[in-house]
């Protein structure tokens, strides 16, 4: 699954979770407890004392991966059971251990740090203006 009309294999949606995914798999089992495909929400794969988990995340939810950036850092969904998809927070996971999450979903977190209203410690500096917009 592609996105509309993108060239590149970075917008392998598909393909791109499943990667993402692994990624925060190691990261939250950490590289001893890091074995195969599990839910990341299953809390018996997590590593000691919730080493590599964030706070917000609870077991039974999920992230799903809708981009990334040039340095590998992930941009994902944090999917909640029993949440509406237009309610998912979006989060950022960087390289390294560090999490940021909005509370806010796509368009909103989007807009919010284009306008500089959310501020990343990560993309801010990436997404400061100035920007023109079109109707």
């Amino acid at each position: 699954m592609c996105a509309a009309d993108a060239p590149h294999e970075w917008a392998q949606l598909l393909r791109h979770n499943t990667w993402a995914q692994e990624c925060v798999r190691l990261d939250i089992a950490g590289p001893d407890g890091y074995v195969g495909n599990w839910p990341l929400g299953d809390p018996s794969h997590w590593g000691p004392d919730r080493e590599g988990v964030p706070s917000w995340f609870e077991p039974g939810d999920n992230l799903i991966s809708w981009g990334h950036t040039g340095n590998g850092d992930l941009l994902l969904w944090h999917v909640k059971p029993g949440v509406a998809a237009g309610d998912w927070p979006v989060v950022l996971k960087e390289e390294g251990p560090c999490w940021e999450r909005y509370g806010a979903g796509f368009s909103a977190a989007l807009a919010g740090l284009l306008t500089g209203e959310i501020q990343s410690e990560y993309l801010s500096h990436w997404l400061g203006g100035p920007h023109s917009y079109r109707l």
